[in-house]
């Protein structure tokens, strides 16, 4: 006995998978927006020394590997931001690209301009370029690495 798959139930089949592929794009779409807000929101608390946004954006266990290998941990960046160790008058990421892997992983590079003051009076202003690695945890985005590469004209 030979089974048969009516042309019909090909069609529906066909139909549904195309469906599932159609949301499935689009939901990504919105999380890569998504994550683009996230990027700026994590910017503006930085920009603001607001250790209480930083630490809710942050992921606990977040490490930056700096360009010279040195690693920053969030409770480095809580406690600069309560320091106030810089006084920014910008903290901006430019040119993103993110990449999602699913729904709940995001993979976004760009550049990050920084400029300031120290607290000893120095002036800072640098360009990076960086890549994150955010992922939704609990139903929001958090910043879970980061690698930057300081740019040879800053």
């Amino acid at each position: 006995m030979s089974a048969r798959i009516s042309p019909t139930l090909v069609v529906v089949i066909s139909l549904a998978s195309a469906l599932c592929a159609a949301r499935l794009e689009a939901a990504s779409a919105d999380a890569a927006s998504d994550v683009l807000k996230y990027e700026r929101a994590v910017c503006a608390a930085y920009e603001r020394n607001d250790a209480a946004a930083i630490d809710s954006l942050v992921a606990d266990g977040y490490v930056l590997t700096e360009s010279n290998g040195s690693l920053t941990k969030k409770s480095d960046d809580l406690r600069d931001a309560r320091n106030q160790a810089v006084r920014f008058t910008a903290f901006r990421n430019e040119d993103m690209q993110v990449t999602m892997y699913g729904l709940a992983t995001a993979i976004v590079r760009g550049k990050t301009i920084v400029q300031g003051t120290a607290k000893d009076g120095s002036k800072v202003d640098v360009v990076v370029q960086f890549t994150d690695t955010v992922v939704r945890i609990g139903g929001r985005w958090k910043l879970v690495a980061g690698h930057v590469s300081r740019l040879k004209n800053s």
